[in-house]
C-alpha cells in the first residue's frame, strides 16, 4: 500500500484552496470599489477649536448634528427667538442684574448673530440662555477648588422645544464687555460646529 494522499484528494485540496484564494479576491474588490462607505460620501468635519474657546473655559455639546447643519439657515435669516434668564448668588449677594440686563444680552446675541429676529413666526430656532452668577460663598461647595470666574453664559439652541446644541462659557469679571465677548464667542462656536 502507498503511503500519502490519493490523487483525487489532492485535487480536491487544491480546489478549494483557489476556490477560497478568489472568493477572498472577489469580497476585497466588491467592498473597495463597488459598495461605497457611508462615512465617505459624509464625511464629518473635524471641529477645529477656535481661539475664543482657548481664552476662557468653554464647553459644548451636539444633541442632534442632522438638525444642527439646518438650523444654521434660520439663524442666518432671523427665524430664531431669545430667551434670557438669571441664575443669581444666593450665599452672597447678587450683581449680577446691576451689570448687564436681559435686554442688553438680546442685543449682544443679535449683534453676534447680525441678523434682527423676525416677528410673528411660527417655526424658529430658540436661543435659551441663561447668566449664571458664580457663588463664592455656597457652602456645599467649600471642599471644590474654588473658581476664579466671575460667572458663565450657558446658551441652548431648541427646535420644537428639542434641544441641538450647547454651549457654556466662562467669564472671568463681571463687566459687560467680558459678558459681550462670551455670548459672540457663543455664536462663533454654534457656526464652528454647522457641517454644511
Amino acid at each position: 500500500m502507498k503511503r500519502g494522499a490519493r490523487d483525487s484528494q489532492i485535487i480536491n485540496n487544491f480546489f478549494s484552496l483557489a476556490s477560497i484564494i478568489i472568493i477572498s479576491v472577489i469580497l476585497v474588490l466588491y467592498s473597495k470599489y463597488i459598495v461605497k462607505d457611508e462615512s465617505e460620501e459624509n464625511p464629518q468635519k473635524e471641529i477645529v477649536k477656535l481661539e475664543c474657546e482657548n481664552e476662557s473655559y468653554t464647553y459644548f455639546k451636539v444633541f442632534n448634528q442632522n438638525l444642527l447643519n439646518k438650523s444654521i439657515k434660520a439663524l442666518d435669516k432671523g427665524y430664531y427667538k431669545l430667551e434670557g434668564s438669571y441664575l443669581k448668588a444666593e450665599f452672597m449677594p447678587s450683581t449680577i442684574e446691576k451689570v448687564v440686563s436681559l435686554e442688553e444680552m438680546d442685543k449682544y446675541f443679535i449683534e453676534s448673530i447680525a441678523s434682527k429676529p423676525k416677528k410673528d413666526i411660527e417655526k424658529y430656532l430658540k436661543i435659551k440662555y441663561e447668566l449664571i452668577e458664580n457663588d463664592k460663598k455656597n457652602p456645599s461647595k467649600k471642599n471644590e477648588v474654588p473658581k476664579l470666574n466671575s460667572g458663565s453664559v450657558m446658551t441652548s439652541f431648541r427646535i420644537n422645544s428639542k434641544e441641538i446644541f450647547r454651549v457654556y462659557t466662562d467669564f472671568q469679571f463681571m463687566f459687560n464687555n467680558a459678558i459681550k465677548q462670551r455670548v459672540d464667542c457663543s455664536i462663533k462656536v454654534f457656526k464652528n460646529n454647522v457641517q454644511k
